[in-house]
């Protein structure tokens, strides 16, 4: 996974988190601090953070692993970007509704 994953995931998830965690995750993922610069910022060791990091980034990978919802946005996406044009649109709109029922 790369940093645009993470925060994809922490778009989704992070309010499942901590303020604590979603704070850490927030620096490292999408402001890209290092971990001694969060380190130094909140006033905790470096070893803090990286166990914050590793534990967090699990739980938001194990919530969309459960809920699938990025999976889920993804596949209506896909099928939006296979609309070129009106014709066509009306047949994606049943394949959109059972998407979305699940």
């Amino acid at each position: 996974m790369d940093r645009n994953d993470y925060n994809l995931l922490i778009d989704y998830y992070g309010d499942l988190l901590t303020d604590h965690q979603l704070d850490i995750l927030k620096l490292y993922y999408c402001e890209d601090y290092t971990m001694i610069e969060i380190s130094e910022t909140l006033s905790i060791t470096k070893a803090a953070v990286s166990d914050v990091i590793k534990r967090s980034t699990s739980q938001l990978i194990e919530y969309e692993d459960k809920l699938k919802f990025i999976a889920h946005d993804n596949k209506i996406l896909k099928v939006l970007d296979e609309m070129e044009n009106k014709e066509i649109a009306i047949n994606y709109v049943d394949r959109i509704k059972k998407i979305l029922k699940g």
